[in-house]
């Protein structure tokens, strides 16, 4: 469900959040969807007489997405018990240090399928097909695609603007260009949604009684990336605007709210290569299915800062 907003040059297509739920079970191992979600929010100023419904729905849509990462975290706790990482019990601050002590189980684990780090180490995933193949190709692609653009997702995180800006010539200037790409991120979350959810992305990783096909796999999880590319591309054309100083704080809330689906994207890769570099630990023990819950994309879209930029937008507009 999606709304339109009116937003005087452009428009915003009213989007909350996206969340990808992919449903992971191993077992010499298959692939499911869980799910995907597309929370829409609209506010028009043509609905101002239902103020009161609008409240109790925007307290509905809270209450579903707070129960909605309650799970997601559920499922994270359990998965890290399951996967034997110490996050499980130690939290993310102990993690690093309860690893360097602990030694991991005794097992030959040469059949199963590691991260690949180059292009052959790549090719021989294809090759070998190793167990658990499918999704160490599809995390490894993911693996080397974000570390090919790491020092622009950093930038992007902290909001660093290279010279060589780009000077616009008016507020209303202004507003139009960061509504057009407020208006293409939103595009682009949608359409990542439908990606996601279309039957060839899951069809690719085969079945418990069908092999995945590798080529489709590769091809599925650099489609997935350009996704990213493209949504990095929009944060570093908005920090590239140069404007007088009473717009500075516009142009860096617009750089807030791009960034967020950037960082939905490195949780997402950073967790998947988290479960492929621990299923060794886990297959060398394994006898049947193991569910490990459900791994989230998680595009969140502040809708706050959303309708604070584009209340600003409107009033640079006028």
């Amino acid at each position: 469900m999606a709304a339109r907003r009116d937003s005087g040059g452009g428009g915003f297509v009213g989007v909350l959040g996206l969340l990808f739920l992919i449903g992971l079970i191993v077992k010499y191992i298959w692939w499911i969807v869980g799910a995907a979600a597309v929370i829409g929010v609209g506010v028009g100023i043509y609905y101002a007489s239902r103020a009161a419904i609008r409240r109790a729905e925007e307290q509905q849509r809270l209450a579903e997405r707070r129960e909605e990462d309650l799970r997601i975290r559920a499922d994270r706790q359990r998965r890290w018990t399951l996967l034997g990482d110490s996050r499980a019990v130690y939290g993310a601050e102990g993690e690093g240090p309860t690893r360097a002590v602990s030694q991991p189980p005794a097992h030959d684990d040469r059949l199963i399928a590691r991260m690949a780090t180059t292009p052959s180490e790549l090719a021989a995933l294809k090759r070998d097909k190793p167990q658990a193949w499918e999704h160490a190709l599809f995390a490894s692609v993911l693996m080397q695609r974000t570390a090919a653009v790491l020092p622009r997702l950093r930038d992007s995180e902290l909001g660093f603007t290279a010279s060589g800006v780009v000077r616009v010539p008016s507020g209303s200037y202004l507003a139009s260009r960061l509504t057009s790409l407020i208006d293409q991120m939103l595009a682009t979350n949608q359409q990542l949604a439908t990606f996601v959810n279309s039957p060839a992305f899951m069809a690719a990783f085969g079945s418990e009684s069908s092999e995945g096909d590798a080529d489709a796999i590769e091809h599925t999880a650099n489609r997935l990336m350009d996704y990213q590319e493209q949504l990095l591309d929009l944060s570093e054309e908005c920090r590239a605007l140069s404007a007088p100083s009473k717009y500075t704080d516009v142009i860096a809330d617009c750089a807030r709210l791009l960034d967020a689906p950037l960082q939905g994207f490195r949780e997402f890769t950073a967790e998947y290569v988290d479960i492929i570099e621990a299923l060794p630990r886990v297959l060398a023990h394994a006898t049947g299915a193991i569910h490990l819950g459900g791994l989230a994309l998680d595009i969140d879209v502040d809708d706050h800062l959303l309708s604070r930029i584009e209340k600003r937008l409107q009033a640079m507009s006028r």
